[in-house]
């Protein structure tokens, strides 16, 4: 099975959705950085990461539908032949990579990783909404 994405569209229900997400990965993120228990903060660095992705993938299209597609790729069930498809599998395989060794981690290191993934999902997302509008924006905060 091939895929491939062959447009961006994308409405204001999963615009505002897709913003909401990023923002709660955000401040989930500035809270990871105050703990200390290793059990909490690996679980809401999980979790950040895991909204980082969803604010990406509600830009995409319906998130579930979109992260079947990303799974099957990792996963190896499926071949990508789009660049975006190959750079969101690669995304999910970072991601599963920082919750899986979670507990292996230094804390400073764990949270940096976190703290780059939802940097590159910002950045992704920046780029997503520029095709879609036409304008250049920062959604850095």
């Amino acid at each position: 099975m091939h895929l491939k994405v062959n447009s961006i569209l994308i409405d204001e229900y999963r615009l505002n959705w897709s913003l909401r997400y990023l923002r709660e990965a955000k401040v989930d993120y500035e809270c990871l950085k105050l703990l200390t228990d290793r059990e909490t903060y690996t679980s809401l660095g999980s979790t950040a990461v895991r909204k980082a992705q969803t604010a990406v993938l509600y830009a995409l299209a319906e998130p579930t539908s979109i992260y079947n597609v990303i799974v099957s790729v990792v996963d190896g069930g499926a071949k990508a032949d789009d660049s975006l498809i190959n750079t969101l599998a690669s995304m999910e395989k970072y991601i599963r990579n920082i919750v899986d060794n979670a507990y292996t981690y230094p804390r400073e290191i764990y949270i940096r990783l976190v703290g780059e993934q939802i940097s590159i999902a910002e950045k992704l997302l920046e780029k997503i909404l520029e095709v879609y509008t036409g304008e250049r924006l920062n959604l850095a905060s």
